[in-house]
């Protein structure tokens, strides 16, 4: 079969291995010149790491990436420290268990495992604009005008895809946006008690900060995060650090000094949503960012993508029928995933899945008190979710 892939990140890059692997012809579009990743660091807990194993890329990964040994959460706005847990090394003999890593330490592997596929095909500058479902194929066009057909669609192009805007996806209007400001910051710039090797989740009303240290252990990852966003949208903009700061006005002493030690910063807008968009869509697909709801205690989402890529080309294998069929497969599949948790839906439906580590998010506490947590009691295995 030939699968149009739209977007050539992660999310994207994942999918085509999945299937790619399958011996099925994919050509992944990106609208950007190059297949670069975007966006700074990610975090990475041991249900990743196995889902990365399944594409063949784990090893690659484990190798470009930093262990973190604990997880604190402090209030924004005291600065008290809240909750902390030591995280384990190793788990069943895989490492790290927790991890952080540069965003491209996770796309170059699975360029690289793209490349070494003659299924797969990659095209830069090649933007999808459009869609069009047929009896038995659905056709795509281009910025650029040109037209591509294939046996089905995925849309991996992030939580401002394509679909948000065709009226067979409609989940209602969204409940409003939320902004993520990130940069990076050169360790000798920060101060001493944030440079151990750990994931920090400051937390207040309706914002969070996380930091960690990225594998070179030269820089720090910091992710700002306001939960509802009432300016315009942003895409990656560069923005100055007065605007950042004026995005926390209720911002305690400690975490704004950590703030405004980055210089660099860029932001993004994304949708929020109470539900995932859906998974399929007669010959069409989303995974990652373009399916989930924006999730508002997870550092990157990244368990969400490489779960959906999995899980679309284990459909591809066990699915009987047409692509339809296959399709709907995966929705179901991934519906009942989020419905139930990942370990109970793995342990009830025998589909061999990579962990029962995902990440879920937990309402946030009002800061300012000293039962703030981001995510509930932390504990090694719920670390992640932050």
């Amino acid at each position: 079969m030939r699968i149009l892939v739209a977007g050539g990140g992660i999310s994207g890059l994942a999918t085509a291995v999945a299937l790619g692997r399958r011996g099925h012809e994919v050509l992944v579009l990106e609208q950007r010149p190059l297949f670069a990743a975007s966006g700074t660091g990610i975090s990475l807990a041991p249900h990743a790491f196995q889902l990365l194993d399944r594409l063949g890329v784990g090893d690659a990964v484990r190798e470009r990436s930093l262990t973190i040994d604990a997880f604190h959460v402090r209030d924004g706005s005291t600065g008290e420290l809240v909750s902390s847990v030591a995280l384990p090394a190793c788990r069943r003999g895989a490492c790290p268990t927790h991890a952080t890593a540069h965003r491209l330490d996770v796309h170059e592997p699975l360029l690289d495992a793209c490349w070494e596929l003659d299924s797969v095909h990659l095209h830069a500058d090649s933007r999808v604009v459009d869609y069009t479902e047929h009896p038995g194929s659905v056709t795509v066009g281009l910025a650029d005008g040109r037209t591509l057909t294939g046996d089905a669609l995925v849309l991996a192009d992030g939580s401002h895809s394509l679909a948000h805007h065709r009226p067979e996806w409609a989940a209602g209007a969204p409940e409003g946006h939320l902004a993520v400001y990130r940069t990076v910051i050169p360790m000798e710039l920060v101060a001493d008690r944030w440079q151990d090797r750990a994931t920090t989740c400051w937390v207040g009303r309706q914002w969070h900060i996380s930091h960690h240290p990225l594998p070179d252990d030269a820089y720090l990852s910091v992710s700002a995060t306001r939960h509802h966003h009432t300016g315009g949208g942003l895409f990656g903009d560069r923005v100055d650090l007065e605007q950042v700061l004026a995005a926390f006005p209720e911002i305690g002493y400690e975490a704004r000094n950590l703030l405004t030690t980055g210089r660099h910063w860029r932001a993004w807008t994304a949708p929020r949503r109470r539900t995932p968009l859906g998974w399929a869509r007669g010959r069409v697909a989303l995974v990652g960012d373009s399916a989930h709801p924006a999730r508002l205690l997870a550092a990157s989402g990244i368990h969400d993508v490489l779960e959906d890529a999995v899980e679309l080309g284990a459909s591809w294998d066990t699915a009987e029928g047409g692509v339809a069929d296959r399709l709907a497969d995966y929705a179901a599949q991934r519906e009942e995933q989020v419905r139930h948790g990942h370990a109970e839906f793995a342990a009830g439906r025998g589909r061999p899945q990579g962990g029962a580590d995902r990440p879920h998010a937990h309402p946030v506490r009002p800061a300012g008190t000293a039962a703030t947590a981001a995510c509930g009691p932390v504990t090694s295995s719920s670390a992640a979710r932050c």
